[in-house]
């Protein structure tokens, strides 16, 4: 496991700065305060998640819609990112 979080890792932080394609799932979990959801490359309930922290105010935003976002942060399996207008 320690080795796959290495590789996770290093593979979340190429990622850093790019544009993807998001469907957003909906309020985070980990706080009602985070919105959350997934890019094709990941998985339900198997990879990582990706994390919205901030959008515009001229987004209304929709569970189960898709947005594109720019990721901010990375972290060992989860992304963080901003949805983009």
């Amino acid at each position: 496991m320690q080795i796959q979080r290495g590789i996770s890792k290093r593979k979340k932080r190429a990622l850093l700065g790019k544009e993807l394609d998001l469907l957003l799932e909906g309020t985070s979990e980990e706080s009602d305060l985070l919105l959350e959801g997934r890019t094709p490359m990941h998985a339900p309930e198997i990879d990582g998640k990706v994390f919205v922290t901030e959008l515009t105010e001229q987004i209304v935003p929709e569970a189960g819609q898709f947005y594109r976002c720019q990721i901010t942060e990375t972290h060992d399996y989860d992304l963080v990112a901003k949805i983009l207008v």
